[in-house]
């Protein structure tokens, strides 16, 4: 026994001499492609930058300019301007575009649905002015809506001349433009709908067309399920790629690329860079309460005390080996007086990793409540009277 005690004590004085393995560091992206005109990879929920190389550099972005055509659509297709059954008539100016198109005839007729799968995996062009013509009566006036969108979202470095990202003077963007629209796009669940189709015959058209996805990593890259790829001679090569796997989503945008494969496979190096070292910790969920939001004294309500929940989830991206450790604090309003409606802010939850601010949350109140009335003072008062 004597023996074994000795041994054990040897042993762990020999562990403490060994020093404590570090955390392994994140390397830096190497970027291997030095004519590429702009590079970038993002995290989808947080948008924090992993990779920016050129990013506010003003350049052409061919069809990648399609990604703010779509959310115009599905903005439309929301507000209910449009639905996905709804029958649309082509016009000369949508026959005529050229380029990647579906082939469609003008007069011919075509559904918002199949108008959305045209440009989604097949970069159609046509297609491309039958959305923006229903959208907003003519091109001309839904590329106005495409620029107020821009400025609403910050894109600060962008002008769009077309909806379809054909070759013309003044049209440009950027990768961080670029991400921007893309993490907007991505909030469109639709889009899910047909962004993964490889190959389709549209038989519902005239010409009866076989598409084909023009993003290559949808089938060759795992979790790729987006965006949209670009070609022009002024613009080269281009793609806003986003792949998730688990709960894990990037986005990696890559402009002026010399040829299409070195397009894809930089595309596919900046997503295995973001899988490979970082990860997304939730904090707060959407709806969640914490301690010092719960049973918070209401004024002149019919109920004494109401709920404080988040009005939003808060995700932080750390490295893969990172342990974070998290604390919110309840901060309610002095006065929260009835009448309450579900869902109205009645403070603020503050996030902290460590002792640094990361986040602010409104806090909402779990549900309604309403004003005492005259009547309900009275039966108080009676109520209390016949008790004493």
């Amino acid at each position: 026994m004597k023996k074994l005690v000795s041994f054990l004590l040897v042993l762990t004085f020999v562990l403490c001499l060994i020093p404590a393995q570090k955390a392994k560091a994140v390397t830096e992206f190497t970027l291997n492609y030095p004519n590429v005109a702009a590079a970038m990879l993002v995290e989808y929920k947080t948008g924090k930058v992993l990779y920016a190389h050129n990013i506010q550099k003003q350049v052409p972005i061919a069809s990648v300019t399609k990604i703010m055509t779509l959310i115009l659509g599905f903005e439309a297709i929301e507000s209910g301007v449009l639905t996905y059954d709804k029958i649309l008539t082509v016009s000369a100016e949508a026959s005529s575009m050229g380029g990647s198109e579906v082939f469609l005839n003008a007069g011919e007729e075509i559904s918002v649905e199949d108008t959305f799968k045209s440009i989604i995996v097949a970069s159609a062009n046509d297609a491309c002015v039958v959305l923006a013509e229903a959208v907003a009566g003519s091109s001309q006036q839904f590329v106005a809506q495409m620029n107020e969108k821009a400025k609403e979202l910050g894109m600060k470095n962008t002008l769009f001349v077309n909806c379809t990202g054909l070759p013309a003077s003044g049209h440009y963007s950027t990768a961080e433009d670029v991400a921007l629209m893309s993490r907007e796009l991505l909030k469109h669940e639709d889009y899910f709908r047909w962004s993964t189709i490889w190959t389709e015959n549209m038989t519902n058209l005239k010409n009866n067309t076989m598409i084909t996805n023009t993003n290559k990593l949808i089938r060759f890259y795992t979790g790729c399920d987006g965006l949209k790829t670009g070609f022009t001679n002024e613009a080269k090569y281009c793609i806003s790629a986003t792949a998730q796997r688990g709960g894990e989503r990037f986005i990696a945008v890559v402009l002026g690329m010399e040829n299409s494969d070195d397009r894809f496979s930089l595309a596919k190096e900046l997503l295995n860079y973001g899988f490979s070292n970082y990860k997304t910790s939730t904090v707060i969920e959407q709806g969640q309460s914490f301690e010092g939001s719960a049973e918070l004294i209401v004024r002149k309500g019919k109920k004494d005390t109401v709920t404080g929940v988040a009005a939003q989830d808060v995700s932080e991206l750390v490295e893969m080996s990172a342990k974070p450790q998290y604390t919110v604090t309840s901060v309610p309003n002095e006065v929260i007086s009835a009448p309450i409606k579900e869902g109205d802010v009645i403070g603020k939850f503050i996030v902290y990793s460590g002792d640094t601010e990361i986040a602010q949350v409104d806090m909402l109140a779990a549900e309604s409540i309403d004003k005492l009335t005259l009547g309900d003072y009275i039966k108080a008062i009676f109520a209390r009277w016949v008790w004493v």
